[in-house]
């Protein structure tokens, strides 16, 4: 039950945040039970000590059950928590000077005479177990007061012979069992509220990076491995809510296929590596024709799609797309010391003229796309 490592600054703040609501509570109700005690030993006193010493011991107790109240009410007050050391140890300081007072005044064969060993046990055993008082503090406190009670009773009561100095002993060493023992139960107790805080700690922890792992593997499932843009499945679900605000906002969705001229013959000339490059370099070229709130994906070997919504729709402004697209892409790539170079074939559908689906507008913008393919190659023929 031992900490491997010094609370961090972050440790111990959680520590004080976990303990905010106890130490109130706990704080309240030892200042109530405190005033009891007191409050019954000073009832005790008034028939068992002689009259020339109640009165310093009734002053002493009425100090003290103002100090407590006092604190009683600082617990429903903001600076409590700011404060809550200081203030909880002027409260033992109290209580442990009206106990010191007690012993004093007090005379050997008189009842109260052992009595106030009683009231120091309750001190020493609540300073570390009922309080959050840094364990320092805690035995500081204790310390104080034990040994204010051996200089008193050896000094001022004269308890250094026979009985009387057998008895203080045995005093003395009960005071230390229990100081000991409430030490330890205040290190197990702290020890475990930081354990438990470091435990949460790696679990948020854990848990965030479990999130951040399953984001990434949702965006790789999305994502075109090679080019980075997004997969045929990504871009259908996009295209398929695209639809839905079309058909609700009366606005047009246009796809258009596009399939490069020449992949092949790249890549049985050059190699595959020389494909990657003009598959790489086509996605970027894409990327940076179409809007930024356009779609876009790679959705087979050498074929790409883009979708947009538009209010307005002309054959003039398609052709000028895909004039400008074919521009783009038949740009030369560079290939170790070679430029490649490669076409394409583009076939365009549009939603609600060609289809109401995604599957249907695809294999539409398909079928135009060959046309376009053997367009092409009707013209190189001739």
């Amino acid at each position: 039950m031992i900490l491997t490592s010094k609370p961090t600054k972050e440790e111990t703040a959680s520590f004080n945040q976990s303990v905010l609501e106890e130490k109130v509570n706990s704080t309240r109700v030892i200042v109530i039970l405190g005033a009891l005690l007191f409050i019954v030993y000073t009832i005790m006193d008034k028939f068992g000590l002689p009259e020339e010493t109640l009165e310093t011991i009734f002053l002493a107790r009425g100090t003290l059950l103002v100090v407590l109240a006092y604190i009683y009410y600082l617990t429903y007050q903001n600076i409590f928590q700011k404060y809550y050391i200081p203030i909880v140890m002027a409260g033992y300081f109290a209580c442990g000077i009206a106990i010191s007072i007690g012993v004093y005044v007090s005379q050997a064969g008189e009842y109260s005479y052992d009595l106030y060993f009683a009231a120091l046990i309750i001190l020493v055993a609540t300073s570390f177990s009922w309080s959050y008082l840094p364990i320092k503090v805690s035995i500081f406190i204790s310390a104080l007061f034990i040994i204010t009670y051996i200089c008193m009773r050896v000094f001022a009561h004269k308890d250094i012979e026979g009985a009387r100095l057998l008895t203080l002993m045995s005093q003395v060493f009960y005071l230390l069992s229990i100081g000991v023992v409430a030490a330890t139960a205040q290190y197990i107790r702290d020890t475990l509220i930081y354990k438990n805080i470091r435990l949460q700690k790696n679990l948020i922890k854990e848990a965030e990076e479990q999130t951040k792992e399953a984001e990434k593997q949702e965006m790789l499932a999305n994502l075109d491995a090679l080019t980075g843009i997004p997969n045929r499945r990504y871009i259908t679900e996009c295209l398929e809510l695209a639809l839905k605000d079309a058909q609700h906002t009366n606005t047009l969705l246009v796809l258009i296929f596009l399939d490069l001229n020449g992949f092949k013959e790249i890549n049985d000339t050059y190699g595959h590596d020389s494909g990657d490059r003009v598959l790489e370099v086509t996605a970027k070229r894409l990327k940076h024709t179409i809007r930024e709130d356009d779609y876009l994906a790679r959705i087979g070997g050498d074929e790409f799609l883009i979708g947009f919504k538009t209010d307005q729709f002309s054959a003039k402004f398609i052709d000028s797309l895909c004039a400008k697209l074919k521009k783009n892409i038949s740009d030369p790539i560079a290939f170790n010391k070679h430029k490649l170079k490669v076409g394409v074939s583009i076939g365009c559908a549009s939603y609600p003229g060609d289809g109401d689906t995604i599957d249907e507008l695809i294999k539409i913008s398909d079928k135009h796309m060959y046309l376009d393919k053997q367009e092409g190659r009707r013209s190189k023929t001739m």
